[in-house]
């Protein structure tokens, strides 16, 4: 899943569009400003038939940015469609990639990506006690903000 702006141009993004890539339209910001609009029911549609067909890989706070807000969707999906969920840790993706992460920056830089254990979520938590889980998971959390500004 990417957000529809950032998926217009480029080699990378016809290739992810031609092997099934979902782009959303982002309910809060666009084109570097911040918007308030509806979310489009069809894109969860195209999700659930993404999630039915396979598996889906998503940015929990819609952009790249460390320490970003977790977005209410993807406790919607989650709860909605009870996928099996794997956390991913990427560290130095911001500093390996451009904004959009679709060009790798010069320059040697450090990337690790890390796959965490399966989360456990229950149907009776809220979407934001679920979406906690989701920041803690993946240390985009207040509790892993806090930690990597202590120096080392």
């Amino acid at each position: 899943i990417a957000a529809d702006e950032t998926m217009r141009d480029g080699l990378i993004p016809k290739i992810f569009n031609y092997a099934g890539g979902i782009t959303v339209k982002r309910t809060w910001r666009e084109a570097g400003k911040d918007v308030n609009r509806q979310v489009d029911v069809k894109e969860f549609t195209e999700i659930a038939k993404a999630l039915s067909d396979g598996w889906v890989i998503t940015f929990p706070q819609g952009t790249t940015a460390n320490f970003a807000k977790g977005r209410r969707g993807v406790s919607f999906i989650i709860k909605k469609y009870k996928p099996v969920v794997i956390p991913v840790v990427i560290d130095g993706f911001r500093e390996a990639f451009d904004k959009k992460g679709l060009k790798l920056k010069k320059g040697r830089q450090r990337l690790s990506v890390t796959f965490k254990p399966q989360l456990i979520y229950t149907d009776d938590m809220d979407s934001d006690q679920l979406l906690e889980n989701v920041m803690d998971a993946i240390e985009q959390s207040e509790k892993f903000k806090s930690a990597s500004e202590t120096p080392k």
